[in-house]
């Protein structure tokens, strides 16, 4: 009876942190339109640098829920966070070798930006 219940327990609002983080990306990109439009390109990768890693993680982590699947939620915790680390080094390594002209503090300002929207995230998702 109890792992009855365990099945419908609904999933957490995580999709409303990926939310936060894109809206955080396009208002990194607005702020910094205002410096230049380079600065406002390089904000908004940098944003997304950080906000599409972290979509797949949130996607790969929340995939299962319940007491009986708590080896499966470790490890999908484990792996989404190994290749959200490895996205996020492919998506700047694909950024730096475009030869696309690049204000480097706004890119990192975006991406540190995005990433900061975390302390929100439990707020925001109601966890």
């Amino acid at each position: 009876m109890w792992s009855l219940r365990l099945s419908f327990l609904p999933r957490p609002p995580v999709h409303r942190i990926v939310l936060l983080q894109l809206g955080l990306t396009l208002l990194a990109g607005a702020i910094a339109t205002l410096h230049s439009s380079v600065a406002g390109w390089s904000a908004l990768l940098g944003g997304i640098a950080c906000a599409i890693p972290n979509a797949y993680f949130v996607w790969r982590a929340f995939r299962f829920r319940g007491a009986r699947y708590a080896g499966k939620v470790a490890e999908a915790l484990y792996r989404g966070e190994a290749w959200k680390f490895i996205l996020t080094a492919l998506m700047f390594a694909t950024i730096f070798s475009q030869g696309w002209p690049l204000n480097y503090p706004a890119l990192f300002a975006g991406f540190v930006m995005v990433q900061l929207g975390h302390l929100f995230s439990a707020k925001i998702a109601n966890l």
